[in-house]
C-alpha cells in the first residue's frame, strides 16, 4: 500500500521594501555600462595557451580553394 502525503508550502512573501530595492537594483544595473568582453589582444600569451588559443602552431588562414 502506498502513502501519500501531501504536504501545503507557505512560501515566505518578500516585502514590498525588498521589492522596492529589487526593482531599483534591477534598473541602476541596467545602465552600468557594457559587460567586459574578452580582449585577446591584451591577454598574455600564457593566459591564451591555457584557454586554448595558442597551440603551438601558426595562424590557421582561409584558403579559397576550400570554399
Amino acid at each position: 500500500m502506498d502513502c501519500y502525503a501531501i504536504e501545503q508550502m507557505n512560501a515566505a512573501r518578500p516585502s514590498v521594501l525588498a521589492r522596492a530595492l529589487g526593482v531599483l537594483t534591477q534598473v541602476f544595473a541596467g545602465s552600468t555600462g557594457p559587460s567586459p568582453r574578452l580582449d585577446l589582444d591584451e591577454m598574455p600569451d600564457r593566459l591564451k595557451r591555457d584557454l586554448g588559443f595558442l597551440d603551438g602552431r601558426g595562424p590557421r588562414y582561409e584558403d579559397d580553394r576550400m570554399a
